[in-house]
């Protein structure tokens, strides 16, 4: 049984060269930065790298610690966490880049180098990318492929792990799978076995967090063409009847997947069991996201969460979360163009409320274009107390009088 594991295992790694994936590391200069996957190939040598820069979380967590009343107010409005973090960040951040070294080099313990060839998803240095802290970023870099037999390696991006303001990304006593011998297995079997229905199965998963995925499958064995679509846990299963095999994996949200497969060697067993491991895609579509805030009109909504404190114009910052919806609304939709619109209840001098709500409408703009929408698609208005949406003569309804609302402007 032993000598059988070991053909499957030196078969498998011939077929498909050497994979490690989530690798352990003595060390690493970056903790932003991740190696998800090792993987030498007939060419190269591949890393599958992450990027996640969630530092300013603990900076997040002081300042909540010290401001209990703020905290208590988000809570109470049903913030979470991740929400508030959210727009802790698109506050106070300042710009991060990030880009890989072209001197950059597979180190072995004897000393000897392997060159960076190419990167994806990721630039070359002298360019950069803009990345935004707490948004995961997977790229890939590809060096010269190493000997077999060298199961410890560096990855060396600069002499140094920090020169200035620039932070390299250095690794250190990288554990991979890379044996001497990886020979194929003998290609003349004792007896000949024929792949009628032979099963092959398995599961599809998130190659970084392990997860698995709902995900379509094709597979073309001899003349035979079949697909089918994996159940909730990333399942599959298929009655193959060739030696060859290609598969195509594809899942919403990543990127789609491509192997081959000779079962030869697995023949005697019946089965074979083959799981993939697909890696988040770079260039996900967003599906349009609806009009912000409460309808109360065919094309008119109200801001149901934007705040002032009580006769200023100053946004609070529990209004940043719908805000921040409404930016990407109209980032979303390019064409349209919106009018802000305040309003007041009837209480106090009529001049004053309606400067008020003009002020109120004025500011919600800026913060719009403040965050990237351009000046030409926004107007804004203030009609005081000129059209309540309730008779004034409750404290009830004058606060629904109290009002910020947008109006689209569809140009096609």
């Amino acid at each position: 049984m032993r000598a059988i594991f070991l053909i499957l295992y030196l078969f498998t790694f011939h077929t498909f060269g050497q994979v490690t994936p989530n690798p352990s590391i003595e060390k690493k200069s970056a903790q932003n930065v991740f190696i998800n996957k090792i993987e030498i190939t007939e060419e190269y040598t591949v890393f599958h790298m992450q990027f996640y820069d969630k530092s300013d979380e603990k900076e997040f967590d002081k300042f909540m610690d010290e401001n209990p009343d703020l905290a208590r107010r988000l809570h109470n409005m049903g913030m979470d966490r991740d929400e508030a973090l959210k727009f802790f960040r698109q506050r106070l951040r300042g710009e991060q880049t990030i880009s890989f070294q072209p001197g950059s080099q597979v180190v072995l313990p004897n000393g000897q180098t392997f060159k960076f060839i190419k990167a994806s998803n990721i630039p070359v240095a002298p360019e950069r990318k803009a990345v935004e802290p707490g948004k995961k970023y997977f790229f890939k870099v590809y060096f010269e492929r190493i000997p077999a037999g060298f199961e410890k390696i560096d990855l060396i991006e600069y002499e140094y792990d920090k020169e200035g303001t620039y932070q390299y990304w250095n690794f250190k006593g990288i554990k991979i799978n890379n044996p001497k011998d990886r020979k194929p297995a003998v290609d003349t079997p004792v007896e000949v076995l024929k792949p009628e229905d032979f099963r092959v199965y398995g599961k599809v998963m998130d190659a970084v967090s392990g997860k698995t995925l709902n995900a379509k499958i094709r597979v073309i064995s001899g003349t035979q063409r079949d697909s089918l679509q994996t159940s909730r846990t990333g399942k599959y299963e298929f009655l193959v009847n060739d030696e060859e095999l290609d598969f195509s994996v594809e899942a919403t949200g990543y990127e789609p997947l491509k192997e081959k497969l000779n079962i030869k060697v697995f023949l005697k067993s019946g089965s074979f069991q083959k799981d993939f491991f697909l890696e988040p895609s770079q260039s996900i579509e967003r599906e349009p996201q609806e009009a912000v805030g409460e309808q109360v009109e065919e094309s008119t909504f109200k801001l149901d969460k934007v705040y002032f404190n009580v006769g200023q114009a100053q946004i609070l910052p529990e209004s940043y979360e719908q805000l921040s919806q409404l930016v990407q609304y109209l980032k979303d939709n390019p064409s349209y163009k919106i009018q802000i619109e305040g309003h007041t209840d009837n209480q106090g001098d009529a001049r004053a409320n309606l400067q008020l709500s003009n002020d109120r409408a004025y500011n919600v703009r800026q913060y719009l274009i403040e965050q990237g929408i351009e000046t030409s698609r926004i107007k804004f208005k203030g009609y005081g107390s000129s059209k309540p949406v309730s008779p004034n003569d409750t404290e009830e309804n004058r606060r629904k009088n109290r009002r910020v609302e947008y109006q689209i402007i569809k140009e096609e």
